[in-house]
């Protein structure tokens, strides 16, 4: 008769390895199925309503339970006429909830601005998957400062020039401006664009410079309707610090309004990270660890002087950066914006919506074309059957959901 090693049968092995196999698969099905009945289990996502943050036909994690319920929640819940939806908490019980015609929503009357877990910024350019030369302005008719200099087109340290020398003070010569709509479409990981439907006010801007030289200033610049933000940093040679100016012009030619300055080193020859952004109304400028924030609290815009009869609207180039007087270099440049809520529905747009003690109003980050709270009312948290956490499938794509 064959035997094992340890002149054991063959058979008996094979039928004591066959058993455990046995055993261990019966206790992956008893795990799974308390699993599934007592902490959570993974479902397919079958509607858009929740991209670009959930696309069509990934799978997510769904943890049960929903205690302590926070703001910005993923949370799946029951629909009035059966099935299940999964949309984002943005109001609480009890509160307030009003939703500003610019996208914005407002919580007893003041905009969500400071929120640690607001969802993260859309991209919708990034030059590290797209051409900085095909979605930004620079130059003139007659002259340009601006040109490539380094990486390749389109794609991972692509590195842009702008001699600024002969540029004179408050032209936009030394700007790059980036001329696409920003809407509520997204930025794809493969570089492709999804175009939205809604404009979107509130934007980031993020980049790389290097400074080749003193002398002169950088500068950068949002646009939201007919107010232009602009944060401007002169650097002066032998200066051990440079001065950080932010402050808005309008287009109508008032005085220029300032809001908060300061001062930090900027080296020359290095790269610099610099963010500005401006989201609910909070301007954030950010140059390596130096960090000017200023809070600006209106209703209402300045209105675009070429769209008083479109509302409030945001047109043209909607961010610029550059400078002036100095020869600098740029790279890795990415624009993202704000989720936006588009005002429409029964609920929250016409006037503002007193939610019940046990009512959470929800929606869909496809806000243009989800169906929620705003056309259906507020949902029960006796609804609310779990919050989703993460991406899970494919693999490629798996994430932490926020």
């Amino acid at each position: 008769m064959e035997a094992g090693h340890e002149g054991e049968p063959v058979a008996g092995r094979r039928a004591r390895v066959l058993w455990r196999v046995a055993i261990s698969l019966a206790c992956l099905v008893v795990v799974s199925v308390i699993f599934k009945k007592q902490v959570g289990w993974f479902f397919p996502v079958v509607s858009g309503s929740m991209e670009p943050t959930v696309e069509t036909g990934e799978w997510v994690f769904l943890r049960y339970g929903v205690d302590p319920l926070e703001r910005f929640d993923i949370v799946a819940f029951t629909d009035v006429g059966g099935g299940a939806s999964i949309k984002r908490v943005i109001g609480l019980p009890g509160e307030v909830i009003a939703l500003d015609p610019t996208g914005d929503v407002r919580v007893e009357g003041a905009p969500l601005r400071g929120e640690a877990r607001r969802p993260p910024l859309t991209p919708v350019f990034d030059s590290r998957l797209q051409s900085i030369d095909e979605h930004w302005r620079h130059g003139g008719a007659y002259a340009d400062p601006w040109s490539r200099v380094g990486g390749p087109e389109g794609g991972p340290g692509e590195v842009w020039e702008m001699d600024g020398s002969a540029v004179a003070r408050s032209a936009s010569l030394g700007l790059l401006g980036f001329h696409d709509r920003v809407d509520d479409g997204a930025l794809r990981p493969d570089g492709t664009v999804q175009r939205g439907q809604q404009v979107v006010h509130d934007v980031a801007v993020s980049f790389e410079v290097k400074l080749l030289d003193a002398g002169g200033r950088i500068c950068v610049q949002l646009m939201e309707q007919g107010d232009v933000f602009e944060v401007s940093v002169p650097i002066y040679e032998g200066e051990e610090e440079a001065r950080v100016d932010l402050f808005r012009r309008r287009a109508s030619r008032e005085p220029v309004e300032y809001f908060v300055y300061g001062r930090t080193p900027v080296p020359i020859g290095e790269w610099v990270p610099v963010r500005f952004s401006n989201i609910d109304n909070l301007l954030r400028f950010e140059l390596g660890d130096f960090e000017l924030e200023f809070d600006y609290d209106y209703r209402g815009n300045t209105l675009h002087p070429t769209a008083f009869d479109m509302g409030a609207i945001s047109l043209g180039e909607r961010v610029r950066l550059g400078g002036e007087g100095v020869v600098l270099q740029v790279r890795n440049i990415r624009v993202e914006r704000d989720f936006h809520i588009s005002a429409r529905g029964a609920f929250g747009a016409g006037a503002p919506l007193q939610l019940g003690p046990d009512e959470v109003f929800v929606v869909g980050d496809a806000t243009a074309v989800s169906r929620d709270s705003r056309d259906r009312g507020p949902v029960s948290r006796s609804r609310i059957f779990g919050r989703v956490d993460a991406a899970v499938w494919p693999l490629s794509r798996a994430r932490w959901l926020r």
